[in-house]
């Protein structure tokens, strides 16, 4: 069955979970705003994540990183840094695994951050689109590490609430928000008085400057209670008027 549409009405965890419990195999494509992503999968598990104009080497990510030294990288492959940097990621892995300077529980730990990053970021586009390619194989010469979708989701969606908590998402009066897609068995919300009048308000069309007009409340006073509410998961923005 085709996959593809747009994020505004198909959350991407929603999508994830599709593509998990369907054991797909192929790559999902992102994009939004300029900005570009893809995700491969095998029988269901997130293999590779990939940013557009970003795909340094994984020696050189691991450099940047701090994760293994210049020193390190040059006893492993038997090049200088400049040259050992640049090579295929399964060849640079495995040099780096044989001469025991990198584990594999390292790598996997890189991978897991690596995907949490990515879809964290995804997790906070307002819309965009997706298109799911099925049997397309991660490129030659990367390395795919299996993992599983259900985890990565759980922690890219603690680690966004996290940073909103910290950077509350600046609203505006013409921002239109709607209800998020709630899991069932996620964590309860608890709203105030104020806060459940504006949701009876809420339709997914109507501009926060809209929705003050009608209640006769301040804009500042809609914008403060829908910016906590989008806090907590419990609104998304969904466009502007």
């Amino acid at each position: 069955m085709p996959l593809m549409g747009n994020l505004r009405q198909f959350a991407l965890p929603n999508v994830l979970h599709a593509i998990e419990s369907g054991q797909r195999t192929g790559r999902l494509r992102l994009a939004y705003s300029g900005l570009e992503g893809a995700i491969y999968f095998s029988g269901g598990q997130l293999l590779l994540v990939e940013r557009a104009g970003q795909n340094f080497a994984l020696a050189q990510q691991f450099l940047r990183a701090r994760l293994i030294s210049p020193e390190q990288l040059e006893n492993a492959t038997g090049l200088p840094a400049e040259k050992a940097q640049t090579l295929p990621d399964v060849q640079a892995v495995r040099a780096l695994i044989s001469a025991r300077v990198l584990t594999q529980s390292q790598l996997r730990s890189w991978a897991e951050d690596d995907a949490v990053t990515l879809l964290g970021s995804a997790f906070a586009w307002p819309e965009g689109d997706f298109l799911f390619e099925d049997g397309v194989l991660i490129p030659a010469g990367r390395v795919a590490m299996p993992l599983p979708v259900g985890p990565l989701i759980e922690q890219a969606q603690r680690r966004l609430r996290d940073s909103n908590i910290r950077n509350p998402p600046p609203l505006a009066p013409e921002m239109i928000v709607d209800f998020a897609e709630v899991d069932p068995a996620g964590e309860s919300v608890t709203v105030s008085r104020e806060q459940w009048s504006l949701l009876t308000q809420i339709d997914g069309a109507s501009s926060l400057i809209a929705i003050s007009q009608r209640m006769a409340q301040p804009e500042l006073t809609i914008m403060r209670l829908a910016s906590q509410l989008t806090v907590a998961g419990v609104l998304v923005v969904v466009g502007r008027a």
